[in-house]
């Protein structure tokens, strides 16, 4: 028995335990959301065509654009020298966009609440709010820190 115990332990038998618990914790890469998430594998700035710092109706603005452009309702077709697809690839073309916006509005809607709530409680922006409420920029007054 402890021949059994000694052979099964052996350096070699750790080493190949060794391996086989690294493979088995290796991380792997997700392939199952990828598809749909953020666009596919693009980026949802780049599919609608704008900067990264684009404001909310930039955003808006380009989708409308693109959304009237490869809607399947009003897509009439690519001449024949065109680069192919026809109807299937306008509609998968409006869904990837349509993809975008929705990702791209609700991302700048939690900006914009988080930026809320740090100046809620950022004391600098409540002395500025007060002052506004009270005096505002009509008269010249100074507060001292």
């Amino acid at each position: 028995m402890a021949a059994a115990a000694a052979a099964r332990w052996s350096p070699g038998g750790r080493w190949a335990l060794c391996l086989c618990l690294c493979a088995a914790l290796l991380p792997r890469p997700a392939r199952g959301l990828t598809d749909r998430l953020y666009c596919g594998r693009r980026v949802c700035y780049e599919v609608l065509g704008v900067s990264r710092q684009a404001s909310k109706a930039e955003i808006a603005r380009a989708y409308r654009q693109l959304a009237r452009q490869y809607h399947p309702d009003r897509y009439r077709g690519e001449p024949a020298g065109g680069e192919g697809g026809g109807a299937q690839a306008a509609h998968e073309k409006f869904l990837l966009i349509a993809a975008a916006y929705e990702t791209l509005k609700v991302y700048k809607q939690e900006q914009e609440e988080e930026l809320k709530k740090k100046m809620a409680i950022d004391p600098r922006w409540k002395r500025y709010r007060r002052w506004m409420k009270n005096e505002g920029p009509g008269r010249l007054t100074f507060i001292d820190d």
